[in-house]
């Protein structure tokens, strides 16, 4: 089975669908594949390698289904929260992510199946987390600012935000203030992806509009998209325990879509 390790330029904002272009400036359950970490790797380059050996013939509809039925078969288990932590951390970004890489960006794109038509960075989180099994309106989602997706998707928790005086210092509070997981972020008023935390790399996950790259995973030091803000918004997912509860009954996540 693959390892899966998470080891002057002016920039155009182009930003997200449904963001206005005037604001652009324990273990899991059984049924999931264990991972062999027997190989090393310094950091991760692309999607493709967090995908599951098991999973390497299986559809994107067929992978949805299997995730369904687990996260029903959850109801008559009593799992920890770390428990519930892996299953959804290894189901969105093990099985589901890796499908989306080298999907096109669109500013309008909304497409629901990978790698087909383009897809804008709200609706690639909201698409991607409609897909595990998350109760939410992807179009409602999607075209609200960063700050409201992440209020609605931390739910009762808190949304942290970050504006340090350097990119180094942002990347600091943030390896600083997040647990190892998956995680939102929202990018000032325009953009918005996912940060994976583990074994003290961090990266992201979004549908890049720099060069209409789209849908990929890169080294938050590396990136031009993180370091072109100075002010981001995020939300625990993985670590989340109300979103986790959340997910495995089946409660509608309401969006928030105030100023």
């Amino acid at each position: 089975m693959k390892n899966v390790v998470f080891g002057i330029l002016i920039i155009i904002h182009f930003g997200c669908n449904g963001q206005s272009r005037e604001e652009i400036k324990n273990k899991p359950s059984e049924s999931i594949v264990k991972i062999n970490n027997s190989k090393k790797k310094e950091y991760i380059k692309t999607l493709k390698e967090l995908k599951l050996d098991n999973d390497s013939l299986k559809s994107y509809g067929v992978i949805k289904n299997i995730i369904k039925e687990e996260k029903l078969n959850l109801n008559n288990k009593k799992l920890s929260i770390d428990s519930l932590s892996s299953l959804f951390k290894i189901s969105l970004v093990n099985r589901i992510l890796p499908f989306w890489e080298g999907t096109e960006w669109s500013f309008e794109g909304h497409t629901s199946i990978p790698r087909k038509g383009k897809i804008a960075c709200g609706y690639f989180v909201s698409t991607t987390l409609k897909d595990l099994g998350v109760n939410l309106n992807r179009y409602r989602l999607a075209q609200q600012s960063p700050i409201n997706e992440a209020r609605s998707l931390a739910l009762n928790t808190k949304v942290i935000e970050i504006f340090e005086n350097s990119k180094e210092e942002n990347i600091s509070k943030i390896q600083s203030t997040f647990k190892d997981g998956i995680h939102f972020i929202g990018f000032d008023a325009s953009h918005v992806g996912y940060i994976l935390k583990e074994k003290g790399e961090l990266y992201m996950i979004h549908s890049n509009y720099i060069d209409f790259k789209g849908v990929e995973i890169e080294k938050i030091e590396s990136s031009d998209v993180f370091a072109s803000y100075d002010r981001y918004y995020l939300a625990e997912l993985s670590t989340n325990e109300m979103l986790l509860k959340s997910w495995v009954n089946g409660n509608e996540i309401k969006v928030i879509h105030k100023k």
